[in-house]
C-alpha cells in the first residue's frame, strides 16, 4: 500500500491533516532554501485546520451536539404550540356551545370574543411553518459541520462548554418530551426506595 496522495492511492479527507503535518516534517528535513515559502504556506494551512477543529469541538459540548439539541428544542416548541392551540380552540368551541343558554346580547358578545380567539389562533400554523424552516436550516448547518469535522478530523482532547456547577447545573429549562421520565419510571423510582 502506498502513501496517501501517491498515484493510485487517493488522499482521504479524514487523514488530510496528518498527511499535511508529515509533508511539513519531510520538507523541514530537506536542505534547500527554496522550501521555506512552501513550508510557510503548509504550516499556515495546518494551523488553520487545527484551529478549525478546536472551533468545531466547541459546537459539541459534553453529552451532545448543540445544534441537534437546538433542533430538538425547536421541534418541541412546534409540538407544544400545537397542543396549546388545540386547547384554546377546544375552549372556544365550548363557549360557542354555551351561547344558546345566555341572552341574545351576551351571545353576540361571546360570539365576537370567540371569533377573535379563532383568528388569533392562526398564529400556531404560521409559527409552526417558520420554526420548521429554521429546524431544516439548523439540520443543514449540522450536516455541513459534520462534513467539516470529517475533513479536519475529530477535535483533540476535551472540548465544548465547561461543566456547570451549583444552581446553574440545575437550570436546564423544560425537559424534552422524548427525554422525559414516564409514569412507570417514576413508580419504579419510588418502589426502589
Amino acid at each position: 500500500m502506498g502513501n496517501p496522495g501517491e498515484q493510485g492511492v487517493p488522499l482521504q479527507l479524514n487523514n488530510a491533516h496528518g498527511y499535511l503535518d508529515r509533508v511539513i516534517r519531510e520538507l523541514h528535513a530537506m536542505r534547500t532554501e527554496k522550501k521555506h515559502p512552501l513550508v510557510g504556506v503548509l504550516q499556515y494551512l495546518s494551523d488553520h485546520i487545527r484551529h478549525t477543529r478546536t472551533e468545531l469541538g466547541a459546537l459539541r459540548p459534553r453529552g451532545g451536539d448543540i445544534l441537534s439539541t437546538t433542533a430538538d428544542e425547536l421541534e418541541e416548541i412546534v409540538a407544544e404550540t400545537g397542543r396549546a392551540a388545540n386547547e384554546i380552540m377546544g375552549a372556544a368551541e365550548a363557549i360557542e356551545q354555551l351561547m344558546p343558554r345566555v341572552g341574545k346580547d351576551v351571545a353576540v358578545e361571546l360570539l365576537a370574543a370567540v371569533t377573535r380567539i379563532y383568528e388569533a389562533s392562526a398564529f400556531q400554523d404560521i409559527t409552526g411553518q417558520r420554526i420548521t424552516k429554521i429546524i431544516r436550516a439548523v439540520q443543514d448547518i449540522e450536516d455541513k459541520i459534520d462534513t467539516l469535522v470529517g475533513a479536519c478530523g475529530e477535535p483533540d482532547g476535551e472540548t465544548g462548554a465547561p461543566e456547570r456547577c451549583g444552581d446553574e447545573a440545575l437550570l436546564n429549562g423544560p425537559q424534552l418530551a422524548k427525554a422525559a421520565n414516564t409514569q412507570d419510571d417514576i413508580d419504579a423510582l419510588f418502589d426502589s426506595l
